[in-house]
């Protein structure tokens, strides 16, 4: 009995681990030991292959199913229909179910349960009152400005020509801001883009970490100022980080380190789209009245090139997903599920208002 359901034996184990270890233990053992191993080795085998890793994961899972379905039938012809095709249905759907659990933990699922990355670089995270969150948000928009004018002098949205494919360019400027704070960068994990256009986005997703493939995705129909900075979010899920907040202040961090106009601007805009979100929900008329008067022609046109892409992909089902993505968080311990997107804010002007940082 034991050997016949040893990956829900497994799973107990590793869920016990998950749940028991310190942060202090899965940081040391798990995400700069096991994971960083696991990542150098993947990263030289099927990723290398041509072709997202997502798909050949689905094609297995289909594969499976039809087998499952076919052995399932052979054994009620066998027995009559009754009695052991049935508990031979149930055993193996369990044990899969268990080894996908497993496998997800033993690849990266850990890294959920490790130190909060501003403890370990030194900083507290703080919630910018009213008055501050305004005046960040009418700063960066200058800067945005200038930014843009350095690119084009001309205030049409930004043509696609400009845009290059994000993978190395976002892969190099997140290696940068890890070892800049001290984290390691383990291997060479994928950015992939995903078709149909749509795939994700008509599921309220811009990009995805496949733990079983070991591969960060993007929509190939995200407007491709959203590329870059999406691109490094789903990256930095894949260099070991759980929590989305901190996933989005890595492509923040990136984002600093970009040289290139375009590449800054792009992160920039990125960052400046939450905190003026956030300002918006706060006082929508005041906000709207500044951005019809001082938001540069060029940004507005830029923002409005990206609204209108997203048109393109409407929601299939936006509450399915955000009831399953709010319960997969607080399952991994993430106990604000989808507001966990929000820290991000906190994480930045905590990191800004630490020492020599801003």
């Amino acid at each position: 009995m034991f050997l016949r359901f040893w990956p829900v034996g497994l799973l107990l184990f590793l869920l016990l681990l998950r749940l028991f270890l310190p942060a202090s233990v899965i940081e040391t053992v798990y995400s700069r030991g096991l994971f960083v191993g696991i990542r150098n080795v993947w990263d030289h085998t099927l990723p290398l292959l041509p072709f997202p890793l997502f798909y050949v994961f689905w094609l297995g899972v289909i594969v499976w199913f039809a087998r499952t379905v076919v052995l399932f039938r052979r054994g009620r012809r066998m027995q009559g229909g009754v009695g052991k095709p049935w508990t031979n249905l149930g055993a193996r759907i369990f044990n899969a179910i268990a080894l996908f659990i497993s496998v997800f933990l033993l690849a990266w699922g850990f890294n959920y349960g490790r130190e909060e990355v501003n403890e370990r670089i030194g900083f507290e995270l703080y919630q910018p009152s009213l008055n501050e969150l305004r005046e960040r948000v009418y700063t960066e928009a200058e800067e945005l400005a200038e930014l843009r004018q350095a690119i084009t002098t001309d205030t049409l949205a930004l043509p696609s020509e400009l845009f290059h494919e994000p993978e190395d360019e976002v892969k190099s400027l997140l290696r940068q801001a890890l070892t800049t704070h001290g984290y390691p960068d383990p291997g060479r994990p994928r950015l992939r883009q995903l078709y149909p256009k749509g795939i994700l986005l008509r599921w309220s997703t811009a990009g995805v970490y496949w733990p079983w493939a070991g591969e960060g995705n993007l929509d190939a129909g995200l407007h491709p100022l959203q590329k870059y900075p999406v691109g490094a979010h789903e990256l930095a899920h894949a260099y070991g980080f759980g929590d989305e907040g901190t996933c989005t202040f890595w492509a923040w961090l990136a984002g600093r380190q970009a040289k290139d106009p375009v590449l800054a601007y792009a992160f920039k805009l990125g960052y400046w789209r939450r905190i003026a979100g956030k300002l918006r929900q706060q006082e929508p008329q005041a906000y709207w009245a500044w951005r019809a008067a001082n938001l540069d022609p060029g940004i507005r046109n830029d923002l409005q090139a990206i609204y209108d892409n997203s048109e393109l992909y409407k929601d299939i089902a936006p509450v399915v997903r955000d009831v399953a993505y709010d319960a997969y968080l607080k399952a991994q311990g993430i106990h604000e599920g989808l507001l966990n997107y929000g820290k991000v804010i906190r994480m930045v002007e905590g990191y800004r208002k630490s020492a020599g940082r801003d």
